[in-house]
């Protein structure tokens, strides 16, 4: 025999697990009524136990009241399948429950005691008169500003737990409470993870059949988490970590604020799929949040965890720094568009001095003194004798260029507050779309510097020089731009695959083709499913680009044969160069198919024009020469390399390593001519280039001066 409630008010209905103390509770209460007598009073500990008031996924929580010290208090009771057989479950659980009482935080729901009833576990928690914040989304309607400030409030919860090491696995609506002073408190902090370790029998990695993607039940077994708002590491089966928690919060709070999740899909393995891709979900018509805001959310929802905000006190800071701003320059420009339609709007005071001065601390975030110190131990780890000598090459490059960054970041800012009132805008906002993409090919270069210091040394101090320049967003921001889809909703995913982008190519100019080519690959499918020609032409420019370094010559041809195509279908000007250029060096220098390299370079020149001033023009002409020796053509090979010599020293500058290049090439191609003299001089220079830019240790250099001892010595 035994008791069945009704649905729940999570819309789960109560079972087994529940039954023995539930049952308790009713027997109490029948019997009372039989005898006449006043139900007997119902115990765990010293806490009695009252009416139950609420269940999940995870158990059921009653009311209850400790008679020590006078307080309501919540008790959840969690249910047996949850814990798993045996006593190593429930320790698990214990443990999981008592480390949350580490947590101190007004936004965290303070637990005051965890234990075991019979075969359940319980934990005491502070009770909370309110309502979940799922269920406050959608009582009445609410404006932006109200649900950020709410969702601040949770997101300190977080950060706190965060502080006290914790993970909570399972952030979702349903798992933050919002108390009638209006007081936002994260709960169920780690429990899920515990439940979910004693209890699976199922290998990692595993999606759930069946499941129900309407709903936000907690996934046990396999995956930890709820399945909506799991970030991809968990959709993967890998250990979650406070990122983790990062991108549950900005699904969450995308969706508080669209109406929608940012990945959606009809099944668990579709919706893993695009969970994996990072191919959000176009925003219902009206429901859109204003681009500074977009832009936050993003980064948070960036498929690998090095591409977030570094934590969550940082991303935090962003969305109240990004409040404190301006009317339409600010976080609610066009952003009365929420959950239900209300509309909010922001007084227009802190005009420029809250919104721009803000660049000191978002690239301090990247490159301040913690991060610094941080690639200097990984450099210096490393133990090779080198590593000193590029640790403060690489040190003072980006130095100079962080502050730089910064000084271009505020003044871009200012001009674009400025254009706001006195008009046209697009040069100002294009300057500093153009900075928040340096910002993020710097922040995945200092990542690669950190997690791989060993790999990436001997192309440390050639990767921070070939940064994307500065100079290049005052000039001319087009460039590093991508076409924007009409389709705004559209144009919110290709903005953030733009920003991935960014990072892969950071990683191949650091030499680490390994790690860059499946995150390029992945970028790639993302972008054909975006079916944005100018986007997919990028990144598949990109990934042909890795497959030469790779010597994946076969591959890279018909990537970058894909590429060129995407290019002229998507009006990519800059790409449809890329493409043919590196066609040149796939077919040309990868498989030795001169002719046919020779006429993709020609149709690359013709793309290009007369003279264009473009940097891919060195790099064109330098390959074109190297083919054209490869073929025994001495004097055309000259003829393309000194002409990418010039264009070198006249695009990037005299002393720059892309000279340094140009000129050994042609050197090793005077010294095969018999002009030892000629060789010699062109040698020098590429030596002074190389040891004023990567020092004297550095393997380019020693090379170069192995070379030059070496033609000395010759008779």
């Amino acid at each position: 025999m035994g008791v069945e409630t009704g649905p729940n008010h999570h819309g789960v209905v109560a079972g087994v697990g529940e039954r023995p103390l539930e049952f308790q509770r009713l027997f109490a209460e029948v019997r009372g009524r039989l005898l006449g007598e006043p139900a007997p009073a119902l115990r765990l500990g010293r806490y009695v136990v009252g009416e139950r008031i609420g269940a999940g996924g995870m158990g059921v929580v009653y009311a209850g009241h400790d008679p020590e010290l006078g307080r309501k208090v919540a008790i959840k009771l969690v249910r047996p399948d949850r814990v798993g057989a045996g006593s190593a479950g429930r320790e698990r659980l214990l443990r999981e429950a008592q480390a949350m009482a580490k947590i101190s935080s007004p936004h965290a729901v303070t637990v005051y005691e965890a234990g075991t009833w019979g075969e359940q576990v319980f934990v005491v928690m502070e009770f909370v008169a309110g309502t979940t914040l799922t269920q406050w989304l959608g009582e009445a309607p609410r404006g932006v500003r109200e649900v950020i400030e709410v969702f601040l409030q949770a997101g300190r919860g977080l950060e706190a737990a965060h502080r006290a090491g914790l993970i909570h696995r399972d952030f979702k609506p349903d798992n933050v409470l919002v108390g009638e002073d209006g007081r936002a408190r994260v709960a169920d902090f780690g429990l899920a993870h515990a439940a979910a370790e004693a209890a699976s029998p199922l290998s990692r990695g595993t999606l759930l059949p069946g499941h129900v993607l309407g709903g936000s039940s907690t996934a046990t077994g396999a995956l930890i988490g709820s399945l909506p708002y799991m970030s991809p590491e968990q959709h993967r089966g890998a250990a979650a970590s406070a990122r983790s928690d990062q991108f549950s919060f900005c699904v969450a709070l995308w969706e508080a604020l669209h109406g929608q999740r940012p990945f959606v899909g009809a099944t668990a393995e579709e919706l893993r799929s695009r969970v994996l891709a990072g191919a959000i979900a176009p925003p219902p018509e009206g429901a859109r949040a204003p681009a500074s805001l977009r832009r936050i959310l993003l980064r948070g929802l960036q498929v690998e965890p090095t591409g977030r905000w570094p934590d969550m006190a940082t991303l935090l800071a962003a969305l109240e720094r990004a409040g404190r701003g301006r009317g339409r320059a600010a976080l609610w420009l066009g952003a009365a568009a929420v959950v239900a339609g209300v509309f909010a709007a922001w007084p227009e005071e802190h005009v420029q001095e809250d919104l721009c001065k803000g660049a000191g601390s978002e690239i301090a975030a990247v490159w301040g003194e913690a991060r610094r110190s941080t690639v200097r131990q990984a450099f210096l780890a490393t133990g090779r004798p080198e590593a000193m000598e590029a640790w403060s090459q690489v040190a003072a490059r980006l130095d100079a260029y962080a502050g730089e960054w910064a000084e271009a970041r505020e003044e871009a800012c200012r001009a674009a507050n400025d254009a706001e009132r006195t008009g046209p805008k697009e040069q100002a906002h294009l300057e500093l779309a153009c900075l928040d993409r340096s910002l993020g090919e710097l922040r995945a270069l200092v990542v690669a510097f950190t997690d791989d210091a060993e790999g990436v040394l001997g192309n440390a101090v050639k990767a921070a020089v070939k940064l994307r320049p500065l100079s290049t967003c005052r000039e001319r921001p087009e460039l590093a731009l991508q076409v924007a889809p009409s389709d705004p909703a559209v144009a919110v995913q290709v903005q953030a695959l733009g920003g991935r982008l960014d990072e892969i190519a950071a990683l191949l100019k650091a030499g680490e083709v390994a790690r860059a080519l499946p995150r390029a690959r992945e970028a790639a499918t993302q972008a054909e499913l975006l079916g944005h020609e100018f986007t997919t032409a990028e990144a598949l420019v990109l990934l042909g680009s890795l497959q030469s370094h790779a010597g994946e010559f076969a591959a890279a041809e018909a990537t970058l044969f894909a590429a060129a195509m995407a290019a002229e279908r998507g009006n990519n000007l800059s790409a449809l160069v890329r493409a043919r250029t590196e066609l040149v060096v796939a077919i040309g220098y990868g498989q030795g198919r001169g002719d046919e390299a020779l006429r993709w370079g020609a149709l690359a020149l013709n793309a290009l024009g007369r003279d264009s001033g473009d940097p891919i023009e060195v790099r064109l002409r330098t390959a074109m020469g190297l083919v054209q020796a490869r073929r025994g053509d001495s004097e055309a090979a000259a003829n393309e390399l000194e002409q990418a010599l010039a264009l070198a020293e006249a695009t990037l500058g005299p002393d720059h390593l892309g000279v340094a290049t140009v000129v050994g090439h042609l050197a090793a191609l005077r010294l095969e001519a018999g002009e030892s003299n000629e060789a010699r001089s062109l040698l020098a220079r590429a030596l002074e280039i190389r040891r004023r830019t990567l020092g004297a240790s550095h393997p380019d250099t020693a090379q170069t001066q192995v070379r030059l001892d070496a033609l000395a010595a010759a008779p």
